[in-house]
């Protein structure tokens, strides 16, 4: 009796603190469960509509928005499965002291599609400006081989960045370092790599759109000089569907302008910012609702491509 109440004199109970709640964090991910189901189920959605057509999957204009619609399909899924997975742990008092292997957090589904639909996004609108660029300017040489080499090329950069992004956290696990359970990319992926990318892509969905600028102008330019042809009874080289599907394209450029190109370069800012100062404005300012909203880029395909194309 005597030993049993030394001993439990001696117990020494430890209250762990609870977790303090980041509300920017949530409301992300609040945000963006819905709008990346919605992008996740409305480029299904353009892409049964233009698979189920056998008249629209054998024009080799929409093999890229196809392409490019499965680039936003799978980006949208990642963000869903990422905000229904994350949410609980920012929510909660108790797991910010669950920790698992980077191995772990890498196997995670919507860690490995966003490895790669990260890429693919802003690659595949810029191959999808570059396509309408030979339509409207080379139209002799717009060949359905020439789509397929532009598909082929931007899904194998994205897969090769995808496997890039494994060299930290096999580094990581080999190092035995455990990470929060909450798999955050933070301390997962590179932050040089991260940057890089975050850069590369901004800067590449910019791009599409200055090319959609001047694919534009060379239309403008194609239909005075189509006005005076039919004058002179002399057949356009452009179809006028062509033409039609590269103005919606150009409306799709504008889009992603203020919806996707933006926001990543505003991820390139927060992350510098963050190593020089020490503050996140990803997770704590203006910054998280962006990188939330930017999936509406996503979102909008499937409303531009049935508006500007009565056939989808």
């Amino acid at each position: 009796v005597m030993s049993a109440t030394m001993n439990s004199s001696l117990t020494v109970t430890t209250t762990l603190k609870p977790c303090a709640k980041n509300w920017m964090n949530i409301w992300k991910q609040l945000i963006s469960a819905p709008l990346g189901g919605a992008s996740w189920i409305l480029n299904a959605v353009l892409l049964a509509a233009i698979l189920s057509n056998r008249r629209l999957r054998s024009k080799r204009e929409y093999w890229l928005t196809m392409a490019l619609a499965f680039a936003d399909f799978s980006e949208g899924m990642a963000s869903f499965i990422g905000a229904v997975y994350r949410l609980p742990f920012y929510y909660s008092e108790t797991a910010c002291y669950d920790y698992t292997t980077p191995i772990h957090c890498m196997v995670l589904p919507h860690n490995i599609i966003w490895r790669w639909s990260d890429t693919a996004t802003a690659f595949m609108l810029v191959a999808t400006a570059l396509d309408r660029l030979i339509a409207v300017t080379n139209p002799t040489f717009y060949v359905v081989r020439a789509a397929i080499g532009m598909i082929v090329f931007v899904y194998g950069i994205s897969l090769l960045c995808m496997l890039y992004a494994w060299i930290m956290p096999i580094q990581l696990q080999l190092a035995g370092v455990k990470l929060q359970a909450v798999c955050g990319t933070g301390g997962l992926i590179d932050k040089v790599y991260t940057q890089v990318i975050k850069y590369a892509t901004g800067a590449m969905s910019a791009f599409s759109v200055l090319i959609h600028l001047f694919v534009a102008y060379k239309v403008r330019i194609y239909m005075r000089r189509m006005a005076a042809m039919t004058t002179f009874g002399d057949k356009p080289k452009i179809s006028k569907r062509e033409l039609k599907f590269t103005m919606t394209s150009l409306i799709k450029g504008l889009c992603t302008l203020v919806l996707d190109s933006s926001t990543r370069i505003y991820g390139v800012y927060a992350m510098v910012e963050e190593g020089i100062t020490g503050v996140n404005p990803e997770s704590g300012g203006l910054g998280s609702f962006l990188f939330a909203f930017n999936k509406m880029n996503g979102v909008l395909n499937v409303f531009v491509y049935a508006g500007g194309q009565k056939e989808v």
